[in-house]
């Protein structure tokens, strides 16, 4: 996602009302501090000291999009960044160092003579440490990313090639010191409240428990009248533990003391000292209630006075919270841009890896987010978009139309405030379509991949190569260059043709096997088959032999019949 040129003038025009009314506030603020005594507390102060910084960083903000329309490289631009990354993180510090005189105040007692000695220290620490890194950006400068100060769309600032110093050097330390304020208001509000619970519960408190504050201003201060007196006998150790009163003997005395609400001098004071029987006897009932209501008077209004130091210093911080809530959403909107990829090549065999060659390996997806290269095609069209726009002066253009500039100025400037407008639109769609038409952020990318290859080929060749002639990729023929491009692709298909030989030589060996197996299997069965026939033929051989040893039998027998049938024997 992407501004439109419309949405951008929006922003600019908006961003400028609002530093324009913020600068008017921030003048009323250091005016009011400079000719009003009275105005000048801590609390304001501070603020006083934060209005500087809110003063220049008000001033690049109204500079807006002009720092980019002028260049990445113009003094203007660089101008501009420096006093956003210096001038904005100052808001959190000062509102930090309010938070520290609450955190001083509340738990360590500081007067206002203390905390006035920390404003030096306060000033050179939020306005110092944002200017090291501020400072320091001007001289960094990389080829692949240029320099730091650059476009951020909407003015110039750290630019989208070096967006990961916004979070380590700007957004990063400004939400740990909110956080840190944060904790520090939060246990002082703790023990605000509990305070106040202790004061509504127990209204007869005694002074000495409510801390005091060095931001009150008394105007007046009255002592109606204090009696003590000493008493010859001594009393009870039980009564002096119990009221807490020293058991030593002292003189009396009235003191009488009155002062005006405007004028701090002493108008009248009388002492008188004098046994009296009437004040020993009434001394220790009438001393004390008036110079306590008045003690607790005055606590009370020094703890006012500490509460609404710290309600100032906790809405300046709320205030602060809800104009760095933006800060979440720190990236451009065009780093939000889903990168797409290109169809990935057939992977080779995991276990026949192909062998190094000087030619990369299938290209990995390329993707669409701007590189080094694309970034600085963007850079370079920017830049000469802008001086062609510069060369386009509303002096240059009166000078064609000397007659309307004398006459009607302002329609003629309105007229050449439209053209340039459209100039700019016109050129930026232009360049728009052109990258997208010719995939130029993937050849450019691309690129990019291509020649980090070859230098790390380069390397490698360096370093394995010893003593070895070297042979320059531009000195080899067509037909090397095309067999050296095509070796990945024939490794590949000879890693293939490997593993497919291997396969049938093993299934080749199992079928040779399974062969001899069987060939074993049918001598066996023939030499079984040979005594099986060799029994046969000795069965009918013995066959044989029976039947003519019968036939010797049957005449042997027929011839004795005939002798027993002859009728003489």
């Amino acid at each position: 996602m992407t501004l439109t040129e419309q949405q951008i003038l929006a922003i600019s025009a908006t961003e400028r009302v609002c530093s324009t009314i913020s600068l008017v506030g921030t003048f009323v603020i250091v005016a009011t501090f400079m000719w009003s005594p009275t105005f000048r507390k801590p609390i304001n102060r501070l603020v006083f000291y934060a209005s500087w910084g809110n003063i220049m960083a008000n001033i690049a903000t109204i500079i807006s999009a002009d720092g980019t329309h002028s260049g990445v490289e113009s003094s203007l631009c660089q101008f501009q960044g420096f006093l956003i990354q210096w001038f904005m993180p100052a808001d959190a510090l000062w509102t930090f160092a309010m938070a520290c005189n609450v955190y001083l105040t509340f738990f360590h007692k500081y007067d206002s003579e203390q905390l006035r000695r920390l404003e030096w220290k306060y000033v050179l620490c939020c306005y110092g440490v944002p200017f090291v890194p501020a400072f320091a950006f001007f001289f960094v400068q990389t080829q692949a990313r240029g320099r730091i100060y650059g476009s951020a769309i909407l003015w110039c600032w750290i630019s989208v090639q070096w967006s990961f110093l916004r979070i380590a050097i700007f957004y990063g330390p400004v939400w740990l010191i909110i956080s840190l304020t944060f904790a520090i208001y939060l246990r002082a509000g703790t023990v605000i409240y509990q305070k106040r619970r202790q004061l509504r519960n127990l209204g007869g408190i005694d002074s000495d428990l409510v801390p005091e504050s060095p931001f009150a201003m008394l105007t007046g201060i009255q002592v109606t009248r204090e009696i003590a007196c000493s008493t010859p006998e001594r009393r009870s150790l039980s009564e002096g533990n119990a009221r807490g009163l020293p058991s030593a003997a002292f003189r009396a005395y009235s003191v009488t003391i009155e002062g005006g609400s405007t004028a701090n001098t002493l108008q009248d004071s009388r002492t008188k000292i004098g046994p009296s029987p009437l004040q020993r006897e009434n001394s220790g009932k009438t001393a004390r209630p008036d110079g306590q209501d008045s003690r607790r008077s005055t606590s009370t209004e020094a703890s006012s006075a500490t509460w609404a130091y710290t309600k100032y210093a906790m809405l300046f911080f709320i205030a602060l919270l809800v104009t760095w809530l933006h800060a979440l959403r720190c990236f451009p909107l065009s780093d939000s841009t889903p990168a797409t990829e290109t169809p990935t090549m057939p992977e080779s065999n995991s276990h026949h890896p192909p062998a190094a060659s000087p030619s990369p390996p299938p290209p990995a997806p390329i993707s669409q987010t701007p590189g080094p290269r694309a970034s600085r095609l963007s850079q370079v069209f920017e830049q000469a978009l802008a001086r062609t726009l510069r060369a386009n002066s509303y002096a240059n253009f009166a000078g064609c139309f000397p007659t309307p500039a004398r006459h009607v100025p302002a329609s003629l400037e309105g007229v050449w405030r439209q053209l340039n407008a459209k100039l700019e639109a016109n050129a930026k769609a232009e360049f728009d379509d052109i990258i997208a038409e010719r995939d130029a952020v993937a050849h450019l990318n691309e690129l990019d991949r291509l020649v980090g290859d070859a230098r790390a080929r380069k390397e490698r060749e360096g370093e394995n190569a010893e003593g070895q002639e070297r042979i320059v990729a531009h000195t080899l023929g067509a037909e090397d260059l095309y067999k050296a491009h095509l070796t990945p692709y024939l490794q590949e298909a000879q890693s293939t043709l490997n593993a497919r030989l291997e396969a049938t030589h093993a299934e080749n060996a199992e079928l040779a096997q399974t062969v001899q197996a069987q060939r074993l299997e049918i001598e066996r069965l023939l030499s079984h088959l040979g005594l099986v026939v060799s029994d046969i033929e000795g069965a009918a051989s013995a066959a044989t032999q029976f039947s003519r040893q019968h036939h010797i039998r049957q005449d042997a027998i027929q011839m004795d019949e005939e002798v027993k049938a002859r009728p003489g024997l």
